[in-house]
């Protein structure tokens, strides 16, 4: 993917992909590969491979300017945690899930804002969103208590921000959700991440209790906001499933592209037991190849196409339909899912030796089954994105925002 050129009101704006970033992230593939296994041992990302994402500013990426980030756009980041992800599916993921909490930063007030980011731009937001905790409302915030999952990164953030119900008996009604942001300090960390793959990634339970949150680090989950000053760029106009898009799929379609890589190398010197014949000269292996490589490469340019009409919309200062935001939730399960079959395919192919350990093939199709089950792009969002062009109720409100 070169260079785009993008209509911008009356005139036409050229438009290319950062560069310099996927550079540095080929740059410190070396530092991500040696420390891989050790990150599934220890079960949360090494630190020399940490400390590379920060020095290359990777974790900048959805911080705005005046902040001290990079305001990077969509695509960009996209093919950087896509590179990323061929090397390690743990690296990966602690780059893309921290810059979704980091970009959801423009719908807090510019006192959170600022507190967040008050000792500079290279911190680390971990979260989870699918089980609130509970808040009630007092001196102008608000008490946190509650556990939760899939707190990916908790181990190494410098924050954390999850959902919560607030419920507050006076006011009446149903209970409102917001989201909240506190110092990592003020949670317990639970050992629970014990799992089948994406085993670096660190994603523990926290524990609250009666933790102070000021109003001013907490924002409501409602589709409509007035982003704050420091977040008045073009990145800030894209809907969630926008941001989601450009990060959840990417760290798997590098993960189905290592796969693709690694089977295709195998084939080409492997004899099959009771075989005289290499691998490669199978028909039903040829076949499988070229069908598991057009459905990656077509998942992925669904997604890098459909990001890129998204981020058209956003120089252009356009709104996104519903329908617009449904269809960026189908190309990012659209790219989760071929991901998978890609992953599936080669392991096929591969025969036993996927089975083994010791093979990157074995990890690849241990992660891809991992993180297909992710809310924002596991199977039901198909369904999803069918309710919206249907004018069904959404079953995922989030599409809305």
């Amino acid at each position: 993917m070169t260079g785009l050129t993008l209509t911008h009101g009356t005139g036409q704006t050229h438009w290319e992909p950062d560069t310099s970033l996927i550079d540095a992230a080929r740059e410190i593939a070396p530092i991500i590969r040696k420390h891989s296994g050790e990150a599934e041992r220890e079960r949360r990302l090494s630190q020399p491979v940490l400390d590379a994402l920060r020095e290359t500013g990777l974790l900048r990426m959805t911080t705005p300017r005046s902040l001290g980030g990079l305001e990077t756009d969509p695509i960009t980041r996209a093919l950087v945690g896509e590179e990323v992800g061929r090397h390690d599916s743990a690296a990966a993921w602690t780059l893309e899930n921290p810059l979704d909490w980091a970009f959801f930063c423009c719908r807090l007030p510019d006192e959170g804002a600022e507190e967040i980011y008050s000792r500079g731009a290279d911190i680390l937001i971990a979260a989870q969103f699918g089980r609130p905790l509970r808040a009630t409302s007092t001196n102008g915030g608000y008490r946190i208590s509650g556990r939760a999952p899939f707190v990916s990164n908790c181990h190494d953030a410098d924050w954390i921000s999850s959902t919560v119900l607030v419920d507050d008996e006076s006011a009446g009604g149903e209970p409102e959700m917001r989201m909240v942001y506190f110092p990592s300090q003020e949670c317990e960390i639970i050992d629970t991440w014990n799992v089948m793959g994406m085993r670096g990634t660190g994603s523990d339970d926290i524990l609250v209790t009666d933790v102070y949150v000021p109003k001013s680090r907490t924002f409501p989950m409602v589709p409509d906001f007035e982003p704050g000053s420091h977040y008045r760029g073009p990145l800030y106009r894209l809907p969630v499933v926008g941001a989601a898009a450009s990060g959840i799929p990417t760290p798997m379609l590098g993960v189905a592209r290592r796969a693709l890589d690694e089977v295709t190398e195998l084939a080409r010197t492997k004899t099959p037991v009771a075989s005289s014949g290499l691998l490669r000269e199978r028909a039903s292996v040829q076949i499988q190849l070229g069908r598991a490589e057009a459905i990656l490469r077509s998942g992925r340019l669904l997604l890098l196409d459909t990001l890129t009409e998204a981020w058209r919309r956003c120089i252009d200062g356009e709104t996104h339909s519903l329908e617009r935001k449904a269809d960026i939730l189908l190309a990012m399960t659209h790219a989760m899912s071929s991901a998978v079959k890609a992953v599936e395919l080669a392991c096929s192919i591969a025969g036993t030796t996927a089975f083994r350990a010791t093979n990157p093939l074995e990890r690849c199709f241990r992660d891809v089954q991992t993180m297909r089950h992710h809310v924002f792009a596991s199977e039901p969002r198909y369904g999803t994105f069918g309710q919206v062009y249907l004018g069904v109720p959404a079953d995922f409100p989030v599409v809305a925002f």
